[in-house]
């Protein structure tokens, strides 16, 4: 016996928070999106209720509509989820120490020796849900996987889904996961389900028998081995990764779908951009931006400058770029910025030319993100972004897969009123 990881993964977690928060849905099917009144636009979130009509994560929200006639439609409120996390986190650090945390909904813990047995490490898992319900409320539920390595607790908390508890050990694989479709596993995308079922590999038996050897070759790498492995249970040293971009992307509110609007929320999302820029201690060799004109067009471009953290030095080459926008189209309704080529300042190296070093304005930047960190990211900015900071729908705080905002480092710092029932 040796369940050595427990894996959560909270259910429907942004829909479950608004049930929480909001009696008045539970039970019923609930979408949230983006923005209300955009029937565009798609949902990032679907309550049980809601699946069980085919609406999930990415559907649109005119499908959805139509899947669902009375399905409720609530605008994302990602302060509140940022918020709710940190709360669930410091609830499930009561019981065990958490080793990571992988996404706004995702992390897991390493279980000390003495409760790796199954009886033992159930009591602790039953415990966190306890604490959850008591704490949060009982809205917000979570599934829990408990194996013997990280790979294997994830897919085990997929199993029994919503609020489930399931334990695989070494002696339950691989009949324990044979009922998983392996677009369902970790690592298995659309490029490798292809090539897996090219080399006749159609369900989870069938992945389980194949060599180690035929997998590397499949994956195109180590991948395949490391695969085969962690499909046994065996624990394998992490894959170091390290941060490659930092961006913001928004769909432009109608107030701001002109191209003075659209040039000011590119300077917003970028002056956003190069706070978390300082923030983590990096420095971007390359800005990217990305406009949509009038839903069909679409438009990039890039430049690369000699690494840095400054507002004015990057906003200057946003200028250059947009002046090169095409001629003869309709004003933008989505624009994105995104710093690339990031180097860590523990390996930056300043420049010998003066100009690419001007501190006394990477001093003011400092001193302004201090200011913003306390009272808020409307509160000092350039003026080139005016026009967007005035507006509180443009560019607002996102929570992507795998990042989980710095409320101190966005716009809107503020959590709707009231607290879970």
């Amino acid at each position: 016996m040796a369940l050595r990881y427990i894996f959560l993964d909270f259910d429907s977690f942004f829909a479950s928070v608004e049930q929480q928060f909001r009696p008045e849905l539970r039970g019923k099917p609930v979408a949230v999106v983006p923005s209300l009144g955009v029937d565009t636009t798609c949902c990032i979130a679907a309550s049980y209720e809601a699946k069980a009509y085919g609406v999930k994560t990415g559907t649109g929200v005119r499908e959805a509509r139509s899947r669902c006639p009375g399905i409720e439609l609530i605008e994302a409120s990602h302060t509140r989820y940022v918020k709710i996390h940190k709360e669930l986190k410091a609830l499930i650090h009561q019981v065990i120490y958490v080793e990571e945390v992988l996404s706004i909904d995702e992390m897991y813990g390493r279980m000390p020796p003495h409760w790796q047995h199954p009886e033992i490490a159930q009591d602790k898992a039953l415990e966190i849900k306890s604490l959850i319900s008591d704490k949060i409320g009982g809205a917000v539920t979570v599934s829990i996987g408990l194996a013997p390595n990280r790979f294997i607790a994830k897919l085990a908390s997929k199993l029994e889904k919503p609020n489930g508890l399931v334990c695989v050990d070494f002696k339950d694989l691989p009949l324990a996961l044979c009922s998983m479709e392996l677009s369902e596993v970790t690592g298995i995308g659309p490029r490798i389900l292809n090539r897996l079922r090219s080399a006749r590999i159609l369900n989870m038996e069938d992945l389980y028998a194949a060599h180690r050897r035929k997998l590397h070759h499949i994956w195109g790498s180590v991948e395949g081995d490391r695969m085969w492995y962690a499909l046994r249970g065996i624990e394998l040293p992490p894959v170091e990764t390290k941060k490659s971009t930092i961006g913001h992307s928004h769909v432009l509110p109608p107030r701001l779908r002109t191209f003075h609007g659209g040039h000011a929320t590119l300077h917003r999302m970028l002056q956003k951009a190069c706070r978390r820029l300082r923030a983590d201690g990096y420095f971007a060799g390359c800005l990217i931006i990305q406009v949509r004109f009038g839903f069909d067009l679409r438009w990039a471009a890039d430049t690369h400058c000699f690494p840095t953290q400054d507002s004015v030095v990057l906003g200057q080459q946003l200028d250059a770029l947009w002046a090169d926008r095409p001629g003869e189209v309709p004003p933008p309704d989505k624009v994105s910025v995104t710093l690339t080529r990031l180097v860590h300042h523990t390996s930056h190296t300043r420049s010998l030319f003066p100009g690419d070093n001007n501190l006394r304005r990477m001093q003011l930047q400092q001193a302004m993100d201090a200011v913003n960190r306390e009272h808020g990211g409307r509160t000092l900015y350039y003026a080139n972004s005016m026009e967007a900071q005035k507006d509180s729908a443009a560019a607002p705080m996102r929570i992507a897969f795998n990042h989980i905002p710095d409320l101190a480092l966005e716009d809107d710092q503020k959590c709707d009123a009231g607290d879970p029932a």
